[in-house]
């Protein structure tokens, strides 16, 4: 399947996975101006809905351009955005790419990430044939280490001051999986 030409939409019990949209200006915002939801994110929390616009621009024009795809994740039950994942850092020629994915506070240990990212690595490595996965997560950052984890992935390497925010430079570590030890029987 070929994902470049339309953006797929995907279903898991829960969630319905589509695109980020300017009507969720406000989700977009709320999350991402979060400090506490951002703390290991890798950038500034959002000052202005504008600045959410151009991030829900951006998140376009990475599939656009298809370097990058970024759903907007939303519970069933209320047709509300509560979060976004996705793949970034795309390798077409090394069919590798990295994971990235955050969550509205509220929404914390609920199990949503966890079925959001099992879709979402299901159709990476089914859909759009990626070989390796990868996610680089800060050492601190024990709840996103959990949950790839979880996920399958395996610790690679500590990739040391990899992660620069603003003056500071962060440490951060690489998991990876493999496709051919994905569990997808979803």
């Amino acid at each position: 399947m070929n994902t470049y030409d339309h953006f797929p939409i995907i279903e898991t019990e829960r969630l319905r996975l589509r695109p980020v949209v300017e009507s969720d200006v406000r989700e977009i915002f709320e999350t991402f101006s979060d400090r506490d939801a951002l703390q290991y994110y890798g950038m500034e929390p959002l000052k202005t809905e504008d600045e959410a616009l151009e991030l829900i621009a951006a998140f376009e024009e990475g599939f656009t351009t298809g370097s990058a795809i970024r759903w907007g994740i939303v519970r069933k039950e209320e047709d509300k955005l509560i979060g976004t994942c996705g793949f970034h850092n795309w390798s077409k020629s090394d069919r590798r790419t990295e994971l990235g994915y955050e969550l509205g506070r509220k929404y914390w240990h609920n199990g949503f990430m966890n079925e959001a990212l099992m879709a979402i690595i299901h159709y990476g490595f089914n859909g759009m044939e990626f070989n390796r996965i990868a996610a680089v997560i800060r050492p601190e950052n024990t709840s996103s280490r959990t949950l790839v984890k979880k996920l399958g992935f395996n610790e690679e390497a500590l990739l040391k001051e990899h992660q620069r925010v603003g003056d500071q430079f962060f440490d951060m570590y690489i998991y990876s999986l493999l496709k051919r030890n994905a569990q997808l029987s979803n």
